[in-house]
């Protein structure tokens, strides 16, 4: 098989990349009481684990199964969870229409307004953290974390369906695996 040639992210770079992603997670982390979104409880008994399910589900709707993977979640997890979010209200069963047998989890009218306050006072929240941010800045940015967070995507995948553990950018042929040069610009 052959590979594309390795593109030159030096050593030293690819290190403080990865620094400086865990040192912003830590500081996100430890602000987590401080966000928007902690002091928004839009229904009793929702919390932070849920909101994953909650924007997925903002897009289509979803199989259990099919919703776990994305979410990375196992099923039986998700499972508990989803029961809570229908017994509340923000969640509801409804008929698949490629197979009567099975159900798909949509969003509530509940749950739709919820998500709509969630995105628009998490959007306030990072406006604020980029106010010395020219727009260019902000689109760069925006560009270069979604073409990262694909890329990683990619990388799982290749982990979870393959037989062998992928290759590493650092490997000694010098090459990445050809998937991970492929750059598709989605719109989440």
């Amino acid at each position: 098989m052959e590979r594309e040639p390795r593109l030159s992210v030096l050593p030293e770079t690819a290190a403080s990349i990865s620094n400086t992603l865990v040192r912003v997670m830590k500081i996100v982390g430890s602000m987590k009481s401080h966000m928007p979104l902690s002091q928004f409880v839009p229904v009793q008994g929702v919390d932070h684990s849920h909101f994953p399910i909650l924007f997925t589900l903002a897009h289509e709707p979803n199989r259990v199964s099919a919703l776990a993977e994305l979410i990375h979640s196992d099923v039986s997890t998700l499972s508990r969870q989803v029961s809570h979010l229908v017994h509340i209200g923000l969640v509801e069963k409804i008929g698949d229409p490629d197979d009567r047998r099975a159900q798909l989890l949509s969003l509530s009218p509940q749950g739709r307004e919820v998500i709509d306050e969630l995105v628009k006072r998490r959007g306030e929240w990072f406006e604020v953290l980029l106010k010395g941010w020219s727009e260019q800045d902000a689109a760069t940015f925006l560009a270069l974390l979604e073409r990262f967070g694909d890329d990683v995507e990619l990388y799982k995948v290749d982990l979870t369906t393959s037989s062998h553990t992928p290759e590493l950018a650092h490997t000694s042929a010098g090459h990445t695996p050809s998937h991970m040069h492929s750059h598709t610009n989605q719109e989440h």
